[in-house]
């Protein structure tokens, strides 16, 4: 879930987007940049979901 904030006024930070938005823009970056973006709770393989996990900590560190 996208934590909501809001916004001082005058401020350029983006707006949150919602899932559905969220969603959208997933599949865009897949389709036109080749970048993946996977939610591990949707992974429902308990070795498939550990791997992605294994491999997001290696590129980016620990949660």
């Amino acid at each position: 879930m996208i934590e909501r904030r809001p916004r001082a006024a005058g401020s350029r930070e983006a707006t949150p987007v919602d899932a559905k938005e969220l969603e959208a823009m997933a599949r865009r970056a897949w389709r036109e940049r080749g970048i993946v973006i996977l939610w591990p709770d949707r992974i429902k393989d308990a070795w498939d979901r550990q791997h992605v996990l294994n491999i997001a900590n290696t590129f980016y560190g620990k949660r």
